[in-house]
């Protein structure tokens, strides 16, 4: 399968823009899981809403981190290219479970929207296409399987709790979503990532 490439970035530029990413998404996750957890405990009410709007400027982020520093012309390209396919659809769905959380109060079932997200992120965490040499992707493919583990743990823990309202999970699913910014936080791209290999450079 052809994958595009961005050629207005070297291999170490798109390396350390993801790892940028990688630490920002960190940084967010890592404060959405610490609210969470107050909320959790019920020591501030106040920190359900915090969170909620947290996810959703996560996922705006991220949306902002790929398309608008490239031009409009390239972001066909960016979307053909499976792994930013990938991490905007992550952007969006983020987005959407944040929204939903902050509207759940009208409509109930929208509770359901974030664990579910958070599932399906997590899964494509664990498929994430990876570029660069053949050591390279099997080390990111290998760190992109637990993230993806570890958030649909979260999520199933989260969609439990919604189910039962038991106040234990309310506990267990941040500690597991701090488990996974932990992952982001120190997450870096694999020396050889984003360079080309004889074999096309690329995983799915």
């Amino acid at each position: 399968m052809k994958t595009h490439r961005f050629a207005s970035h070297t291999p170490e530029e798109k390396r350390r823009l993801s790892n940028l990413g990688h630490i920002v998404e960190g940084l967010l996750l890592g404060a959405v899981g610490a609210l969470a957890l107050l909320t959790g405990i019920g020591i501030a009410s106040w920190a359900a809403t915090a969170w909620a709007i947290l996810i959703l400027v996560a996922g705006l982020l991220l949306l902002l981190l790929i398309y608008p520093r490239h031009p409009l012309s390239d972001w066909p390209a960016i979307w053909s290219d499976a792994q930013q396919r990938q991490h905007t659809i992550i952007a969006a769905a983020i987005a959407l479970a944040g929204a939903a959380e902050l509207l759940k109060g009208s409509v109930s079932l929208l509770a359901y929207v974030w664990p579910i997200v958070a599932i399906l992120i997590g899964v494509l965490f664990m498929i994430h296409e990876q570029h660069g040499t053949g050591q390279a992707i099997s080390q990111a493919a290998w760190q992109h399987r637990m993230l993806g583990v570890t958030i649909v743990i979260a999520g199933l823990l989260r969609l439990a709790e919604v189910t039962t309202a038991a106040s234990l999970l309310a506990i267990l699913w941040p500690l597991a979503l701090l488990a996974a910014a932990a992952q982001l936080l120190l997450y870096r791209e694999p020396e050889g990532a984003y360079e080309e290999s004889g074999h096309g450079g690329h995983h799915g």
